[in-house]
């Protein structure tokens, strides 16, 4: 067998284990305890009061979305389009939720990685 790698298709694959452990590891966590999570889903969102209870929902349906995110990453199926939600996934958690803070600067670094992802991938 030859498993000779191109170092362009090693970054690829380096990158997406990364990323898919960054959403990985959110993704469980926010489905095994969404009240870890609820101070960060905003009080209103287009003028819309959002209660605690919708909140955890929210924060539960983010959860299952960071995991599929994440099983796209290490699977490879699916990757461009997932590539490019994640990105505007995580921009929008910047702008609506983290604003430009530490972690938010964070979260719009990663989210440039998945938008590379996104015109590097082949499929």
């Amino acid at each position: 067998m030859d498993f000779k790698f191109k170092k362009e298709d090693l970054g690829i694959y380096i990158l997406r284990l990364g990323l898919a452990i960054v959403f990985l590891y959110f993704g469980i966590s926010q489905i095994l305890d969404q009240s870890r999570w609820i101070y960060l889903v905003p009080d209103r969102f287009f003028n819309f009061y959002i209660n605690e209870i919708l909140k955890s929902k929210l924060v539960f349906v983010n959860g299952i979305f960071d995991v599929i995110i994440a099983l796209s990453l290490l699977s490879g199926i699916f990757l461009k389009i997932f590539s490019i939600l994640g990105f505007f996934h995580l921009v929008s958690i910047t702008i609506f939720s983290l604003g430009f803070e530490p972690s938010g600067i964070r979260d719009l670094g990663l989210a440039f990685a998945m938008l590379s992802l996104f015109f590097l991938s082949r499929k």
